[in-house]
């Protein structure tokens, strides 16, 4: 019976571990969405530097439009890239324009349609969009 135990233990551990990161992810997004930017940070930035792409993405938003934080270009940069990285379409979406305008990166139509061809490629339409244009 004890040789069942300890196992039984560590998967109710794990799970409930699990649970609270996913909680911990959605008081973030809901404190950004409210305005909190103190809270939305205290529980983005650990699960961004445990590599979770969504509050990676976030962070880099925040960092982008200095919600909570002062604004910086190369944090924000950051973040994105290691969200995009990871797969997140918006992440790819944004470093697609912050390159195709130039804005806090240098210019470069090919990093920015490398970027959007990423987020198309997962059905963001707004790439798809982007990318029909700029092919004209």
């Amino acid at each position: 019976m004890k040789q069942l135990l300890l196992p039984a233990i560590f998967l109710c551990s794990f799970l409930l571990g699990s649970l609270v990161q996913a909680a911990d992810l959605g008081k973030g997004k809901a404190a950004l969405v409210k305005g909190d930017y103190a809270t939305a940070l205290t529980e983005l930035r650990p699960l961004a530097e445990q590599g979770d792409m969504t509050a990676q993405y976030y962070l880099g938003v925040m960092y982008k439009e200095g919600q909570g934080v002062a604004v910086d270009e190369e944090l924000s940069h950051e973040w994105l890239t290691k969200s995009a990285e990871n797969g997140d379409a918006q992440a790819q979406m944004m470093l697609g324009m912050m390159y195709h305008f130039g804005s806090g990166v240098e210019e470069n139509m090919d990093t920015a349609r490398k970027w959007y061809q990423l987020a198309a490629d997962q059905g963001l339409e707004e790439a798809q969009t982007v990318l029909v244009i700029i092919a004209e």
